[in-house]
């Protein structure tokens, strides 16, 4: 079994992949993360805690291919992108690549 470990974000980060980090981390959207952080900003506390996150941190690793995000599964993904495909938003050779990333084929 596979170790996690609380980092920051490298592929859903803004400023500095706090909240995208906890996020990965506890399994839920980060927008819901930083949505909090603001609100605890307006009480004051909020910017000194993600500063102080963004410290004591460490800088996680880029994954490779593409993880659908929480709560949402790759056939949903998968769904979506034939959509953009149907209406020409997409290339055919784009939603192979984005199928065998979500899969993980080629």
């Amino acid at each position: 079994m596979q170790e996690r470990r609380l980092t920051r974000s490298e592929n859903d980060k803004r400023l500095a992949g706090v909240c995208g980090g906890l996020g990965e981390y506890f399994g839920i959207d980060p927008i819901l993360i930083r949505i909090g952080f603001v609100v605890a900003g307006l009480m004051g506390w909020g910017l000194l805690l993600y500063v102080v996150m963004w410290i004591v941190l460490p800088k996680g690793s880029p994954t490779s291919g593409v993880t659908p995000p929480p709560g949402r599964s790759a056939a949903a993904a998968v769904r979506i992108a034939e959509e953009r495909f149907a209406r020409g938003e997409i290339s055919a050779e784009e939603l192979h690549q984005i199928r065998g990333d979500l899969t993980g084929g080629s």
